[in-house]
């Protein structure tokens, strides 16, 4: 007799069941296991009965494991997305705290500069009576500044060099230029920062040989190129100034650094704010922080463009044409070439030799800065001035 649709077992009865059909091969066949199961009740039933009930029950058991085992992996899956989604969380919340705090030190640094901007302006004279010099088209001085290194500081056989100094050999460089302008006849000049004007703190090295700090060095470096600029504004040259950034003047590590954030650009921006009323005052405002073309004369540092044919090359075919001339600074020492009928000119630096990559290079050379005089657009003439 088969089991009812109807038929319920008790829960004892069920836990019975599944007790001695788990031994079925100790206790022989389904038959067997029938009588002994239908002693117990005081039932009739067949064997299939008993044997339905128990194969429905392991076949549950089986699916319950792997509803188990799959639910574990949901589990896992979920922690592992909430941890993921924790993570996202404290990322974006670090960077929203990093734009916010980038957006406040620009929102200040951009309410200081128009501060200063404000108080330059406000100091400027009103009445500004400069006497030009007879014009004179033809000839044209280019005054190069290159590699002042404003705050490094050293005393040793080698040289000497600080601030102090660095501001005495400024003086004394404009006074050298301005007297060859006058006994060439000039009346139109081109003054050039050419980079690393400021000694920076790029390597431990050279913070080791600072003596101001780079906020005090760029400052200076500001104050002495705007004395030198005035004084030939002063003398009523037409002067046309512009100033590109070296790399020693980036404000952080060189794999890091972003290309126009560099301080020799507070330099250009102090000059030109300052001066802009003079009537006899030009600021050539580079095209890039690393390059700048004044009249068919380029300016560049020199730490991306190699001294020679080769970067000369470079340089004409990112532009698509060629220049008169290229003048650049970085490696401290002055050099002429002439490729293509393109004078390349590099000056030498204000601090000369003493810091320690010069003494362990063997490096022996006095301060000098570059000068050259062009006429009808050509370079003709190149002066090497050295200074005490």
């Amino acid at each position: 007799m088969g089991i009812s649709a109807k038929k319920k077992f008790t829960k004892s009865e069920l836990r019975e069941i599944y007790t001695v059909c788990s031994r079925k091969d100790l206790t022989g066949d389904w038959k067997k296991i029938a009588e002994e199961l239908n002693k117990r009740f005081g039932k009739e039933y067949d064997e299939s009965c008993y044997r339905k009930k128990y194969q429905a029950y392991c076949e549950m058991k089986e699916a319950c494991k792997e509803i188990d085992s799959d639910f574990s992996g949901d589990t896992t899956d979920v922690a592992v997305l909430k941890r993921e989604l924790e993570r996202a969380k404290i990322q974006f919340r670090d960077e929203r705290n990093a734009w916010q705090r980038q957006n406040y030190n620009s929102a200040r640094v951009e309410q200081k500069l128009d501060y200063l901007e404000k108080v330059i302006t406000e100091s400027n004279p009103t009445d500004l009576q400069i006497s030009l010099r007879e014009n004179n088209a033809k000839k044209t001085a280019i005054i190069t500044c290159s590699d002042w290194h404003i705050g490094e500081c050293f005393d040793n056989e080698w040289g000497c060099y600080n601030s102090t100094i660095a501001r005495h050999r400024i003086e004394e460089y404009a006074s050298k230029a301005i007297q060859r302008c006058i006994l060439e006849g000039i009346s139109n000049v081109i003054i050039a920062g050419c980079g690393d004007l400021c000694s920076g703190n790029i390597h431990a090295a050279i913070a080791v040989t600072n003596r101001e700090n780079v906020i005090e060095q760029i400052m200076l470096a500001s104050e002495y190129m705007l004395g030198f600029v005035k004084a030939f504004v002063d003398k009523g040259f037409v002067v046309t100034f512009t100033n590109i950034a070296g790399n020693h003047s980036r404000i952080s590590r060189k794999d890091e650094a972003v290309k126009d954030e560099r301080l020799d650009n507070l330099v250009g921006w102090f000059v030109s704010t300052h001066l802009k009323d003079y009537p006899n005052f030009i600021y050539a405002k580079p095209q890039d922080t690393t390059l700048a073309e004044i009249d068919g004369y380029w300016f560049v540092h020199g730490d991306n463009d190699v001294f020679g044919k080769a970067g000369l090359s470079n340089l004409v075919l990112a532009k698509g044409y060629k220049p008169h001339a290229i003048f650049s600074g970085h490696m401290h020492t002055m050099a002429i070439d002439d490729c293509y009928d393109v004078k390349i000119c590099r000056g030498g630096s204000l601090c000369g030799s003493g810091n320690d990559y010069t003494i362990e290079k063997r490096l022996k050379g006095k301060p000098t800065q570059l000068m050259a005089i062009a006429e009808n657009g050509e370079v003709c003439q190149f002066y090497n001035i050295i200074l005490d």
